[in-house]
């Protein structure tokens, strides 16, 4: 198994946690891109969370169709991981978690809250997810105000089985811990993974032990080989995908990943970022498949049994 048998036992009893050893199996961050990652990998093979993303301005409609087309996507019951913006991707000067936070934005969230009301599944949400990335222009003070009253409003809503989890970004400012909201709001802790550096950062793995100490389990929430791609198998294998698993092995509390199959160059505002579709090598696809395929990840065919598992939420 991909944990070490002597490290099984680690297990804070968070909201939707896996048991001790066991590792939730994502990815996303589009329908297109998770039905040809499942597709290449097969289908035993089809990860138990789905990505995808919203914000808190306008009506929650679009994000209810999100929902509606996760649950098109396959004949089980995925979970969705939910990264909630505030802010406009890449205009950090449009933030606006402190109108969340002083309740200017109370109808969008209102509305956000009765989307997974009713949808009565268990649900991650990444809340102002990357809060320490300066392309976000967060504001430590109001993003703590505003992760608190999310959170809130979540609870007041009666969503037992959504966990809050709070998202870092290596590469970031360090100082992660002033954007602190305090453990009696969160769930799980999050890190994004993305150029080969970040698996190595002092920060990251001060993230980590932090996370452990203070008994939280973490969620890769956001991760792809960037600057490397996955066309040149020995090397995308040496410089990403050998520090990943590594990554998870020195973890056993990171409990659940969410990988990005995009060809990322085909955007312009990402060329340099490479093609990290599992497809674009063959030595890749081989490798990455014989990683999921460890008995500690959970996948969609589990889907029943994790769901029965965390009955006592609902």
């Amino acid at each position: 198994m991909l944990w070490d048998v002597t490290r099984d036992s680690v297990y804070f009893n968070r909201l939707l946690e896996p048991d001790a050893g066991r590792v939730l199996h994502g990815a996303g961050q589009s329908p297109d891109a998770f039905v040809e990652y499942t597709r290449v990998l097969g289908e035993p093979y089809t990860p138990l969370i789905y990505m995808l993303y919203t914000g808190l301005k306008g009506d929650s409609r679009p994000f209810q169709d999100k929902l509606v087309e996760m649950d098109s996507l396959f004949p089980v019951q995925l979970i969705p991981q939910i990264g909630l913006s505030m802010t406009t991707d890449g205009t950090p000067e449009e933030h606006y978690e402190h109108e969340v936070a002083s309740g200017q934005r109370e109808s969008q969230l209102q509305g956000f809250c009765d989307v997974l009301r009713e949808f009565a599944r268990p649900a991650f949400v990444r809340i102002g997810y990357e809060f320490n990335g300066r392309w976000n222009g967060y504001e430590p003070a109001s993003y703590q105000a505003a992760f608190r009253h999310v959170v809130t409003r979540m609870r007041e809503n009666g969503l037992d089985n959504v966990a809050a989890v709070w998202c870092f970004a290596p590469g970031g400012d360090p100082d992660y811990l002033k954007w602190y909201p305090g453990d009696d709001c969160i769930d799980w802790w999050s890190i994004d993974l993305f150029s080969p550096e970040h698996f190595a950062l002092p920060e990251t793995k001060q993230f980590m032990e932090d996370a452990y100490s203070r008994g939280f389990p973490v969620m890769i929430g956001e991760s792809t080989p960037r600057y490397v791609g996955c066309t040149d198998a020995d090397a995308a294998i040496e410089r990403w995908f050998t520090p990943y698993r590594t990554f998870l092995e020195a973890n056993p509390h990171c409990k659940a990943t969410g990988y990005i199959n995009w060809n990322w160059a085909s955007y312009p505002m990402w060329s340099d970022w490479g093609d990290g579709r599992l497809a674009a090598s063959d030595g890749v696809l081989r490798w990455f498949r014989e990683l999921v395929s460890d008995p500690s990840f959970i996948h969609a065919s589990e889907s029943g049994n994790y769901l029965k598992r965390l009955s006592r939420y609902y």
